[in-house]
């Protein structure tokens, strides 16, 4: 139907079968690696205080502290210090926690602009991270008005003047996020009971963070070296341990919003740009999309409300922040995804063709039109 630069080839037979392997391995590794972290755990706290180096920085200590965990092993991103200097604009002290050896240039540059510099191996991938930087805080007995814990997973916030956290300092709950997404394994089902904070952002109140489950809940955590295994664990569970506290749940924004977005949208150019690009980027949209947009008897507004019931429960259009960046643009996302995932370069690129990044920071700006180049994936190399 149309030329598909930005999606993959299709495995090959032996492809999959290598596919099938790995995924066998993998759930291999879910029964076993949870187990094997609480060693890994007890091992690295037995070595924490050889593995770990602490820089004091030169920023004081207000009562809002964001713990900010990077991964940049070709160097600190300028994205970066612009946004530990927007957040000290706010009034948020940060905690810096890097997963690999920081350049003595780059330690000390982010000496002078936060209050603690941690270095650590990359033990425990993010949540690892988060635990280091959290058990720093409540070693030194500080408990915040506001702990953030973010990673550099994204691009945020996304303007000078965004008011994203006075609207999170306004939000009554005890655990807070930007973005509320669901278990793709729960799509399937169509249950909503796998909501949870995505882990790029986490706002904890004081009341939460003087709450002992809250020290233990760091304490106790497994250290687990895979990926999918931290998904599971750590982002997919996280909100539903606390939730089970009693602690209430929020988000600035969340899937049913984007959801509600395409279902109520009445602009046929704009439905018809989201539908074209996402039969550009997802082979498993494009099989539901392509057939009813193919004849020609179908507006794009019709076509979307034929996949109605499938749209409203995920099943299409259904990775919320990979889909057109009209749509995040339209919902005001403070926040861009870095991800290097076919689906994800394909909004960049977009993006950047119809210029809707073009009033975002100038650090931000100069990343998004580099990031997926060659040269630049092979330094930043992600987690």
């Amino acid at each position: 139907m149309m030329q598909k630069p930005l999606m993959p080839p299709e495995r090959t037979i032996f492809e999959k079968l290598v596919r099938e392997t790995k995924r066998l391995g993998r759930q291999f590794g879910s029964l076993v690696l949870p187990y094997w972290g609480h060693i890994v755990r007890l091992s690295y706290d037995c070595r924490r205080k050889s593995l770990v180096r602490v820089t004091a920085g030169q920023q004081s200590l207000q009562d809002e502290l964001s713990i900010l965990l990077i991964y940049q092993p070709g160097g600190l991103l300028d994205s970066t210090l612009w946004q530990i200097r927007w957040m000290a604009a706010q009034g948020v002290s940060t905690v810096v926690v890097s997963n690999v050896e920081l350049s003595a240039a780059d330690r000390g540059r982010l000496a002078t602009i936060t209050y603690l510099v941690v270095e650590r191996p990359n033990v425990g991938y993010d949540f690892g991270g988060y635990r280091e930087g959290v058990l720093q805080v409540l070693d030194r007995g500080i408990r915040p008005r506001a702990l953030y814990l973010m990673n550099d997973s994204v691009w945020f916030p996304l303007s000078e003047d965004s008011d994203v956290l006075e609207r999170s300092r306004a939000a009554p709950e005890d655990l807070w996020g930007l973005f509320v997404d669901l278990d793709q394994k729960k799509r399937a089902t169509g249950t909503r009971m796998g909501s949870h904070v995505q882990s790029y952002f986490f706002r904890f109140s004081e009341r939460l963070v003087r709450d002992p489950a809250f020290a233990q809940y760091w304490q106790k955590m497994s250290l687990v070296s895979s990926r999918r295994v931290v998904i599971q664990l750590r982002e997919l569970r996280l909100t539903r341990h606390f939730a089970n506290f009693g602690y209430q749940v929020g988000s600035l924004h969340c899937w049913k919003q984007v959801v509600e977005f395409l279902l109520s949208l009445d602009n046929e150019d704009t439905m018809n740009e989201i539908l074209l690009h996402q039969c550009q980027v997802s082979r498993k949209d494009a099989l539901l999309i392509e057939p009813l947009m193919r004849d020609g008897s179908k507006t794009a507004l019709q076509v979307r409300d034929a996949l109605r019931d499938k749209i409203a429960r995920a099943h299409v259009l259904g990775q919320s922040l990979a889909l057109h960046p009209i749509v995040m643009a339209a919902l005001g996302f403070p926040f861009l995804k870095k991800q290097r995932t076919p689906i994800m370069v394909g909004t960049r690129a977009k993006m950047v063709k119809l210029g809707l990044h073009a009033d975002y920071p100038e650090p931000i700006r100069r990343e998004i039109e580099t990031w997926d180049n060659h040269e630049v994936c092979r330094k930043q190399a992600r987690r």
